[in-house]
């Protein structure tokens, strides 16, 4: 009688605690490159992350913009992985698939509704302050919006040759670059680089030939 096999040994907790974080990166970056959406919360949860590094805020505003703009990305992916489990569950046309999807999907709007009456809560106030300091504020600005425009097109099927992937991932980095001379919190600029990463991370896994399962729609 053959000898049984040992059993694997279980993972130390520093590697299961790494491939816990390494898992959940693949999920949020496959999640990505399937949903226009979820490319468009990058995009815009950048852009949030770099204002709320250059802007002169409070920490409770600046706290509480970057809690939006990640909550905008998370429940997005959330929406993803419904839509996938009853696409398996309910592949063909039922109203409690219908159902299940259009209540993730307004879970969704909801929160978004309510990040930008928060942006415009913060921001409007401040309407004049900015339209002065329009000069000053005029490099943070287009590094933002390069940073922004980065995040949102590296996980897009645009980003699948590697010279536009490089040059998307390079004005991405520049453009934090900028900001980062002028910020004023190191954690608001690190949500921006970590949403950065994402939208890379995407196209990288798209490179290698790996990227989330295809559903119907």
């Amino acid at each position: 009688m053959a000898p049984m096999a040992s059993p694997r040994p279980p993972l130390r907790a520093p590697a299961a605690l790494a491939r816990a974080f390494a898992c959940a990166g693949a999920g949020l970056a496959d999640a990505a490159a399937r949903e226009r959406n979820l490319r468009i919360h990058l995009g815009l949860g950048v852009l949030a992350a770099c204002a709320a590094a250059v802007l002169d805020l409070s920490p409770a505003e600046r706290a509480l913009v970057l809690a939006c703009a990640g909550a905008v990305v998370a429940i997005e992916a959330v929406n993803s992985a419904v839509e996938t489990v009853v696409d398996v569950v309910l592949p063909g046309p039922d109203p409690r698939a219908r159902f299940a999807k259009d209540a993730s999907a307004g879970a969704v709007l909801a929160f978004a509704v309510a990040s930008v009456a928060v942006a415009l809560e913060i921001l409007l106030p401040r309407a004049a302050a900015l339209a002065d300091d329009a000069r000053a504020l005029a490099p943070s600005a287009a590094g933002a919006a390069l940073s922004a425009l980065a995040a949102w097109r590296l996980p897009a099927p645009v980003a699948r040759r590697a010279p536009a992937r490089l040059a998307l991932a390079l004005a991405g980095g520049l453009g934090l670059g900028v900001v980062a001379a002028a910020a004023r919190s190191v954690t608001a600029l690190a949500v921006a680089a970590l949403l950065l990463a994402v939208g890379a991370g995407t196209a990288a896994r798209r490179a290698a030939g790996e990227g989330p399962p295809t559903h119907r729609g």
